[in-house]
């Protein structure tokens, strides 16, 4: 009982600001459609299942069209062609464009785009193509496609913000860096004052999604970047993920007991500023609720990275503190330069 009134109280310490996301109605996604289409652009070949095909295969099957076979279909199926991991990168930016017009407010390119339910975005700064390190962002609580895509708010708290931050930060330590920053909303966070923020059915449903994601990515330096409910999907997604660098913010947990239960290839770095609420929660499981000790404990096992002058739950990202420098240097790969506290 502790933990369910700790995780629901929680729940209203932890509000970002963003109000729950209200998505239009949802496009055509039916597989019919789509292989009916890619039936009549390409005779003889067969679609990739979308829910199903790795994106190796997917990228496959697209390396083997025409241009202007790849461009039809972006123009048929744009919701689909947008949203499948192995699509070529630009012609996901295309279809997606299409698909929302208005994304030019974005200060970044719009990787993927669901409006159902809350709705799901991915957006990219920086040249994806031909960067050699490559941070991605999990947000956490309260984000959906609406307000992380409005024109509004791009600032202070928004995921948009913070990884523009990186960005800027990663280039100040170094100008000629090829760096891109990618916001992951691929999953659909628990919203307002939701219990289901002490419970983990939204980060196991994400996980699969964030590791095929990552998957698709060019193979260069990959961090990811995990805020509060955000880190619990990167603990669900760390085994047999492809990423060098897993950096826990603000987590309750990533349900596990040490850093070894992760079973990941990843080093895992874990930081809180001294006045998060954050630390409040219960490091349990019980009942399913909870999401078990605490990253920044000693005994978990992570490299505890100071944050300096960093305050408050979204404070993890702000301009001139050690603790966005701290980030950009594990991103750029400096990891020996990282300033670390033995526990908070």
């Amino acid at each position: 009982m502790r933990a369910i009134i700790s995780g629901i109280v929680l729940s209203g310490l932890l509000l970002t600001g963003a109000t729950p996301a209200k998505a239009p109605l949802a496009r055509d996604l039916t597989v019919a459609k789509w292989r009916t289409d890619v039936a009549a652009i390409a005779p003889g070949v067969a679609a990739p299942d979308p829910a199903t095909a790795s994106p190796a295969q997917v990228a496959g099957f697209f390396t083997g069209l025409s241009a202007g076979q790849r461009e039809t279909l972006a123009r048929r199926d744009p919701a689909l062609v947008g949203n499948l991991d192995g699509v070529p990168v630009a012609l996901r930016y295309e279809a997606n464009e299409r698909v929302v017009p208005e994304v030019s407010r974005i200060p970044g390119r719009l990787l993927g785009y669901d409006p159902r339910g809350d709705g799901r975005a991915i957006v990219v700064l920086g040249d994806l193509a031909t960067a050699r390190h490559i941070a991605v962002l999990v947000p956490g609580m309260g984000w959906g496609a609406t307000n992380l895509l409005g024109a509004a708010g791009q600032a202070g708290n928004h995921p948009l913000a913070a990884a523009r931050a990186v960005f800027d930060e990663a280039h100040r330590l170094d100008p000629r860096a090829p760096v891109a920053v990618l916001v992951w909303l691929g999953y659909d966070p628990p919203q307002g004052l939701d219990p289901l923020v002490a419970r983990s059915e939204r980060a196991e449903a994400g996980a699969p999604a964030l590791r095929r994601f990552l998957e698709a990515l060019p193979e260069e330096s990959v961090t990811l970047l995990c805020h509060s409910y955000g880190a619990v999907v990167c603990g669900r997604a760390a085994q047999g993920m492809r990423a060098g660098d897993l950096v826990a913010l603000a987590a309750p947990g990533l349900d596990v007991s040490t850093v070894d239960e992760l079973r990941t290839a990843a080093r895992v770095w874990a930081a809180r500023t001294p006045d998060d609420p954050i630390r409040f929660a219960p490091h349990v499981r019980v009942a399913g609720f909870g999401h078990g000790a605490d990253p920044v404990a000693p005994g978990f096992g992570a490299r505890v990275l100071r944050t300096g002058t960093a305050r408050g739950h979204e404070g993890y990202y702000a301009p001139g503190t050690e603790s966005l420098t701290n980030l950009a240097r594990i991103v750029l790969g400096l990891t020996a330069e990282v300033s670390r506290a033995d526990s908070v």
